[in-house]
């Protein structure tokens, strides 16, 4: 017998058909499972290792139970997830499959429900500081099932691999849910909401219903992966693909307890979980704009009416309406949907004030209900006359009929829009704490330049509307009226973009970007000389505009005494505008910022190749034509 041969661990093949099992096994009546080999897990030689970022004080317990239960996920890939938004939405006493999605098999990554997860603690639902994702992750492992071994086979050696994985499962596995759920409360909600304080609604309702809700639960860990999974591709791609599935399950049974049930009670899960859905689409995927979770938060708003509703859920029916509008404005920039255009167009004009009116902030987006209502309906408006005119080539008499139709409404918006003011900056003479103060600033620059932006786009679609505020130009050419208002007041709108921080308020921001990079038009081209720089593009002198806040230390290389002050601060405006892009793109999640940065630079450059012609291309058309669109908020 050669002793160097090595052993069968597993037994001889021959014997085990005569004797299928072990004596000891058939004298307990058990039948012999055959030897295994076994994977164990052991703390005996681990060494504590300092925490290097910040957690509920009951941390290292979630952990220490949550790693003997992940699963490794498998493959799955994103695109195979398809929304049907086909299905009417659902209302009480009817389906509630009104959000449905496939997938092809083993797409799942396993997770902890809010039954079997123990509760964070309460500085998980305060403002802290934004964690390093990568720090913060460090950590992040899935455990591997062993594989039972094959009977008649000879052990492998080790491999380098195989001692590579050892070495991996010594750290310290932490459970992805429970991460996700803590960096929405560290991060997500914060920069997810233009206000975010202790009294933010959001911040409120998912510190009380995360552990509880099960749509709640996974909605949080879909928008928190959606968040990441761009910077952290490798740790969150299968969970970012998986998530969105396991929220819309969850959200289809809780719609159906909503409509099924005697004495439902106020839907504030459902609505939570599906505005999260709706917002976080288009971070994974550019061009998935969530109508369906809208369409659906709609339905559920309706079927609210005529309840009798105590003061809190008075207040919370006013505060998801207002999120509904918010959401459905976005939509109104991109979609080609006629019913997200009638959505938008049937909310009512605000209630007269008298002029000059304040208008009160939302706690989730800051700016006005009232003035996000009148800039949907104002875009709405634009973009249904650009798709009527884009879409036939010749003049009838209902084309006109409903362009008359759309002018008399821009004109009703425009009357609202002068009619409004944003709230007033505070006096220098003001006892309010500093924080205060900036923040009633950043909320007076960022209402006023929605209100303007508003008034800008109905400028530009509907030209007869400048007559009401400067008579000269109702018989004047369109390219006198865009350098003697639209310029002008593109120019004005970025200035008070100067004034608002780019940290501040940051997720409404790139819209007003986009809006006002629309207003940036050249008129004529100055020779300069030689090379790619041989002409700036140039407009007319028109009144001064004051300069640009934040782009003051900007060097122009056309600056020249024979170029005109517009000139130049319109070049200058362009770059604040991609500057402020660039900010964006780095504190919130990319891929939304990228296309708004895209369409921005297609815009521009069909505007440069039109200068001296007749014509004037829409910016609205250049989206449509370039499919450049996503949620740019």
């Amino acid at each position: 017998m050669n002793k160097n041969r090595s052993k069968s661990r597993s037994g001889c093949r021959t014997c085990k058909l005569r004797r299928p099992g072990c004596q000891n096994c058939t004298q307990k009546g058990f039948e012999c499972p055959g030897y295994q080999q076994r994977l164990q897990w052991s703390t005996k030689h681990e060494r504590p290792t300092a925490a290097q970022a910040s957690g509920p004080a009951n941390f290292t317990q979630l952990v220490t139970a949550a790693s003997e239960s992940i699963v490794s996920p498998s493959p799955g890939s994103f695109e195979n997830l398809d929304f049907d938004e086909t299905t009417a939405p659902v209302a009480p006493s009817a389906s509630a499959d009104g959000i449905s999605v496939s997938v092809f098999p083993s797409s799942a990554s396993a997770s902890t429900s809010p039954s079997s997860s123990s509760s964070l603690s309460s500085s998980s639902s305060s403002s802290s500081p934004t964690p390093k994702p990568e720090d913060a992750v460090a950590g992040v492992e899935s455990n591997v099932a062993p594989v039972p071994a094959v009977r008649g086979s000879t052990p492998a050696p080790p491999t380098q691999a195989s001692q590579a994985a050892v070495l991996t499962m010594a750290r310290p596995v932490v459970n992805i849910p429970t991460f996700l759920i803590e960096h929405w409360f560290k991060s997500v909600c914060s920069s997810w909401s233009a206000f975010d304080s202790q009294s933010n609604p959001y911040r409120r309702l998912t510190a009380s219903l995360w552990d509880s809700s099960t749509p709640v639960f996974y909605a949080l860990q879909s928008i928190s992966a959606a968040s990441l999974v761009e910077r952290l591709p490798h740790v969150m791609r299968d969970t970012a693909r998986s998530a969105p599935r396991k929220a819309v399950d969850a959200i289809r049974k809780e719609l159906g307890v909503f409509s099924t049930a005697a004495n439902p009670k106020f839907p504030s899960e459902l609505l939570l979980a599906l505005f999260c859905m709706s917002s976080s689409m288009c971070w994974m995927e550019s061009r998935q704009l969530g109508q369906q979770f809208v369409r659906q938060a709609r339905a559920v708003l309706k079927s609210l009416d005529g309840w009798a509703l105590n003061a809190e859920e008075q207040e919370l029916l006013r505060f998801f309406n207002g999120c509904l509008i918010y959401e459905e404005m976005l939509r109104s920039v991109v979609s080609d949907e006629e019913i997200d255009f009638e959505h938008m167009l049937s909310w009512p004009e605000p209630s007269p004030r008298g002029p000059l009116a304040p208008t009160a902030s939302h706690p989730w987006t800051g700016v006005s209900v009232d003035v996000l209502r009148l800039f949907g309906k104002a875009i709405a408006l634009c973009r249904r006359s650009r798709t009527r005119w884009r879409l036939n080539d010749g003049t009838s008499y209902r084309i006109l009929q409903c362009a008359m139709k759309d002018i008399d409404e821009a004109t009703r918006v425009n009357n609202s829009l002068l009619a409004i003011d944003a709230p007033p900056l505070p006096t220098p003479a003001c006892n309010e704490p500093p924080q205060a103060v900036a923040r009633a600033q950043d909320l007076h620059y960022a209402t006023e330049a929605y209100r303007l932006c508003s008034l800008l786009q109905l400028y530009e679609t509907f030209p007869d509307l400048s007559a009401k505020h400067i008579p000269l130009l109702e018989d004047a050419d369109e390219s006198v009226v865009w350098h003697t208002l639209m310029s002008p007041l593109a120019l004005h709108i970025t200035n008070l973009l100067g004034n608002l921080p780019a940290g501040s308020m940051s997720c409404i921001q790139p819209l007003l970007c986009l809006c006002t990079g629309s207003g940036l038009r050249y008129d004529s081209k100055v020779p300069l000389g030689h090379g790619h720089r041989s002409y700036l593009l140039s407009t007319e002198p028109t009144t001064p505009i004051p300069s640009i806040p934040g782009a003051a230390k900007l060097e122009s290389p056309f600056a020249s005494p024979d170029i005109s002050q517009n000139a130049v601060q319109t070049s200058m405006a362009r770059q604040f505008l991609m500057n402020r892009l660039d900010e964006l793109e780095l504190n919130l999640p990319p891929k939304p910022i990228g296309v708004a940065k895209q369409l921005l630079r297609a815009v521009w450059n069909v505007y440069d190749q039109e200068i001296g012609l007749p014509r004037r291309t829409h910016w609205l058309d250049v989206m449509s034509r370039t499919g450049l669109h996503s949620l740019f908020g």
